[in-house]
C-alpha cells in the first residue's frame, strides 16, 4: 500500500498499482535517512543547536576550538556575534531574552544614571553572569554597566483602621487662668 504522504501528490490511479507500492516501499528506508541528515545539516549551520557543526563556528568566531562544554561555547559564540552588532537596544533586548530561562525579561535604558537594567519576575532563572558579560563585551564608554532587578508580581495590601487625633489649641490672646491648651479635639477613623 502506497503510503498517505505520497498519495496526496499522486492521481488516484495509482493508489492500486503494485509496481509503485514496491517502489515506496523500497525507496522509504533511503528518503528517510536523507531526511534525517538534512535536518541534522540543517541543525549545524545555526550555532545554538549546532553539535558536530560548532567546531566550524568556534573557528569562523575565534580561529581556534574552545575547551569548554556545548552550552558555553554556543554561549561564547553568541557573545561574539552581539559584539559584531554593536550597541543598541535590540542587542540588548536579545542578551536579556537569552540569559533568562521564562524569557520574561524587560530591558529598561535609565538614562540619568546611565546604566542598562534589566528586570525579571524573581521566579525565572536568570543568568547574571552571561547578561553582564555579553552587555561589558560591547559596552561603549558613555553606558556605566549594567543592573539587574529581580521582581514579584504578588501585591501586598494592608488593610488596618488608623485613628487620628485632630487638635485645635487655642490663640495665645485668647488664654487665661487654668486654661488647657487644647481648644477642641476629634478622633477621625480612616
Amino acid at each position: 500500500m502506497i503510503p498517505k504522504k505520497y498519495r496526496k501528490m499522486l492521481p488516484p490511479y495509482w493508489y492500486e498499482n503494485r509496481v509503485a507500492e514496491y517502489h515506496f516501499e523500497g525507496a522509504a528506508t533511503p528518503v528517510e535517512y536523507y531526511a534525517e541528515k538534512r535536518d541534522d545539516l540543517r541543525q549545524q549551520l545555526f550555532p545554538l543547536s549546532a553539535t558536530w557543526g560548532l567546531d566550524y563556528w568556534d573557528w569562523t568566531y575565534f580561529g581556534k576550538k574552545q575547551s569548554s562544554s556545548l552550552e558555553q561555547r554556543r554561549k561564547n559564540i553568541q557573545q561574539q556575534h552581539w559584539a559584531y552588532l554593536g550597541f543598541a537596544p535590540e542587542v540588548l533586548r536579545a542578551i536579556g531574552i537569552a540569559s533568562s530561562e521564562g524569557k520574561k525579561v524587560e530591558m529598561i535604558e535609565d538614562y540619568p544614571t546611565k546604566l542598562i537594567r534589566y528586570v525579571y519576575p524573581i521566579h525565572d532563572r536568570f543568568d547574571i553572569r552571561h547578561a553582564v558579560t555579553a552587555v561589558e563585551k560591547i559596552r561603549p564608554v558613555h553606558c556605566n554597566g549594567v543592573g539587574v532587578e529581580p521582581t514579584t508580581d504578588t501585591i501586598i495590601e494592608l488593610i488596618d483602621h488608623v485613628l487620628v487625633g485632630l487638635k485645635r489649641y487655642h490663640m495665645v490672646k485668647e488664654f487665661r487662668v487654668s486654661m488647657t491648651p487644647i481648644k477642641q479635639m476629634e478622633e477621625v477613623v480612616i
